[in-house]
């Protein structure tokens, strides 16, 4: 029987990768295509190769379930063509522990699933973006500190990194008295690194330009740029989600969006699951007659289904048109219905 499981195992977690790859390495093509207009930028390469970095635990976050599902299609028809299954029931081998071997890659899919959410993606940024295309939208920051107004562009709190800043001094008559352009600002200790720096100074006389490179400051000489505030609380683990919420209810403060947060991680582990049992209709169930290239087209429409339809229920919710327990988890129970069905129409 061990062997039997191993054997089941191999064939899904093969087929899994190949298609777990191809997709991803097709939608990173298409994404690239999107993020190319930021090669004409300043640090064009730079910005091009981050913005493909971090859009990657996304792509991973939508394909998992939809590779899981292909998976689990092709490791069974591949079983049932050849008459293994068969083989393997007259074995005395029941249809249950046929699934069983799937169902345990699934949970350790489930976990570098949840990995890849919790830690990948805030380390790579992708909590920042605003979607799958595009990197997320340019944000500013003012701050106001020791008599001067700080502007910040583009911070990134999970590299440290500052596209560039500028401070602008004033007098006790208000009269703007220095202006200072920095480029690439990197935070590291404590202390700012900073690869140049061009300086404009005003008096009654006149102007006068400066400029270094590579300079060095003390933190406490800059406002706190990076806040502690959570950028998408689905990207954050489960331990830390629960804290926020707490904190938050504790405080009489509105938590349902960290609480949203929380139901789609558990969504999200659980659609693997809802993957496999989808697939087994148009697999096991099919016996020899299943078709190879018409398992691929239904496994692909049905997982980009599944994400669309998830979509639109966080739309919906963020709308306040639908509660968001409904929101999370019913795209889950709408094709674990499907899946249910499906199994007892092929059974009868």
């Amino acid at each position: 029987m061990l062997i039997i499981k191993r054997y089941i195992a191999r064939e899904f977690l093969g087929y899994f990768l190949i298609c777990s790859v191809s997709l991803i390495a097709i939608a990173i093509v298409f994404s690239a295509l999107a993020e190319l207009p930021s090669l004409e930028k300043e640090n064009g390469l730079t910005l091009f190769v981050n913005a493909i970095l971090s859009g990657i635990p996304l792509l991973i976050e939508v394909i998992t379930p939809i590779a899981v599902l292909l998976a689990t299609v092709l490791a069974f028809i591949s079983l049932s063509r050849s008459s293994e299954t068969i083989a393997m029931m007259a074995a005395g081998v029941s249809l249950f522990h046929l699934i069983i071997p799937v169902i345990y890659c699934g949970v350790g899919i489930a976990f570098l699933l949840y990995l890849n959410q919790s830690y990948l993606a805030p380390h790579w940024g992708a909590d920042e973006r605003a979607g799958l295309v595009n990197s997320a939208p340019r944000t500013d920051v003012w701050r106001f500190h020791r008599e001067s107004i700080y502007y910040f562009s583009m911070p990134d709190k999970n590299r440290r990194t500052v596209e560039f800043a500028r401070s602008f001094l004033f007098d006790n008559q208000h009269q703007l008295r220095r202006i200072d352009h920095y480029t690439t600002m990197t935070e590291a200790g404590d202390e700012w690194n900073v690869k140049g720096r061009n300086r404009i100074e005003t008096d009654e006389e006149g102007i006068y330009l400066t400029s270094s490179q590579s300079l060095s400051f003390p933190t406490e000489q800059f406002p706190v740029v990076f806040t502690k505030e959570l950028g998408n609380p689905r990207y954050s683990s489960f331990s830390i989600l629960i804290k926020e919420i707490l904190l938050k209810k504790n405080s009489a403060v509105d938590y349902n969006t960290e609480l949203f947060a929380l139901f789609q991680k558990f969504a999200g582990i659980l659609a693997v699951f809802v993957m496999v049992l989808l697939a087994l209709p148009f697999s096991i169930y099919s016996g020899r007659d299943a078709n190879v290239r018409t398992g691929i087209v239904v496994s692909v429409v049905l997982g980009f289904v599944f994400w669309l339809v998830d979509q639109i229920l966080v739309s919906l919710s963020n709308t306040g048109r639908v509660p968001i327990a409904i929101s999370a988890f019913g795209a889950n129970v709408i094709f674990l219905l499907l899946a249910f069905f499906l199994i007892r129409l092929k059974r009868n």
